[in-house]
């Protein structure tokens, strides 16, 4: 490299980065993936990884750290029969003179893993970076979905008792959680659509009787049996789909109804509940993603560590998991146990913990969307990409 390449003033040693990768956090054109990056640690992959699904045409960015934004810089693909360089060109696989540049690459039509690298001076020149491409066959999971109303007869099934959302809105929704869920290659695919789920039997919980339009539940923490959700999974099912109901709202059984949720969801039952909501649709398609993540057994209270698993609740509220992960890693996985990152959904009452930074990547105070691709030996909870194709694969057997 000439002199001006670059500059570094070093006191007895010093561990060089010259580039790294990272998720492309802008807008992509329509059809191509912006999958976040599992960069955590070396072992396994030899550095990040990244998961793509057959035939993804997807963008990473680089940054160089200890390069100049002028210094040449070339990309190469170790095995073009696995995936082929789109951006920049293959004929000239020269990045853009800037300090993110990005990357598209189209994976092939088979699963395996390939090698894309970050070479100095030409095509041929020495290695700075490397990236694991990481490609997966889509699983598909049946989905049904349920514009559900709830009620108390004699009272009948009316607009003010039934989720807002069409079903347009439900796929704009779903289209977003599958985005979240494509690094993993799993799907969650729409073959049913009931507009006449009508649930008529709910019951009073501590003393508070149900209102019509809303799904009433323990206050959270109790550790009480949620006997209405229970009930509203065996509404109207379809077996054999995962069944996804969205109803007006979800309450408590509170003097006031609080706190109200966005939605859960059960593995036993393979369904969810999903309420109306004016958060923004990447938030919304978070909590589902979310919660669909647990369907599929990720970073489940069963986990091997229980005292580092992920289980939604505060040690306030569930004293075997009296510790966590806080570190930046952990913030932008999409299974973390806190969907905001602000200063009110972190620091709260009765044990929610301190920690600094409110931005991972995802914009002011939201956590992240990554599943986890390595198995790391001290992080209990990752290993995602392997458990939960492995459970989508038995999701329906008794």
């Amino acid at each position: 490299m000439a002199d001006s390449d670059f500059d570094l003033s070093v006191y007895k040693w010093q561990r060089i980065v010259p580039v790294r990768f990272r998720r492309w956090d802008m807008d992509v054109p329509a059809g191509t993936y912006a999958p976040d990056i599992d960069d955590r640690g070396f072992r396994s992959f030899g550095g990040p990884v990244v998961g793509v699904c057959c035939g993804d045409l997807t963008r990473i960015r680089v940054v160089r750290i200890q390069v100049a934004d002028a210094a040449p810089l070339f990309v190469s693909i170790e095995d073009t029969s696995k995936a082929m360089l789109v951006t920049p060109t293959p004929d000239s696989a020269q990045l853009a003179a800037e300090i993110y540049p990005p990357v598209d690459f189209r994976a092939g039509a088979n699963e395996g893993e390939v090698k894309l690298r970050i070479h100095a001076q030409s095509k041929q020149g020495p290695i700075l970076a490397e990236i694991t491409i990481h490609i997966s066959r889509l699983l598909t999971t049946l989905v049904a979905v349920h514009r559900t109303a709830v009620y108390t007869p004699p009272a009948t099934r009316t607009a003010a008792n039934t989720t807002a959302r069409s079903f347009a809105d439900i796929d704009t929704l779903m289209a977003e959680v599958n985005r979240q869920w494509r690094p993993a290659g799993i799907d969650f695919s729409i073959d049913t659509r009931k507009d006449d789920t009508n649930m008529t039997n709910q019951v009073s919980r501590n003393g508070i009787n149900p209102t019509d339009g809303a799904l009433l539940c323990p206050v959270y923490g109790s550790h009480e049996s949620n006997e209405n959700f229970t009930r509203l999974m065996a509404t109207n099912r379809v077996e054999r789909r995962l069944n996804i109901h969205f109803v007006r709202q979800i309450r408590t059984a509170s003097s006031n109804g609080e706190p109200f949720y966005i939605g859960f969801g059960s593995s036993a039952e393979r369904g969810l509940v999903v309420s109306d909501t004016n958060e923004d649709i990447e938030t919304q398609a978070h909590t589902l993603a979310h919660e669909l993540g647990h369907i599929l057994n990720l970073s489940g209270i069963q986990h091997a560590v229980p005292q580092d698993a992920h289980s939604d609740d505060d040690p306030q509220w569930n004293t075997s998991v009296p510790r966590r992960r806080h570190d930046l890693w952990t913030r932008r996985r999409l299974m973390y146990y806190m969907v905001g990152l602000n200063t009110a959904d972190r620091i709260g009452p009765g044990g929610r913990y301190f920690f600094a930074g409110n931005d991972a990547g995802y914009g002011t105070g939201r956590s992240g969307h990554m599943i986890t691709i390595k198995n790391l030996t001290n992080d209990d909870t990752d290993n995602e990409y392997t458990d939960s194709r492995n459970r989508q694969a038995n999701l329906f057997t008794p």
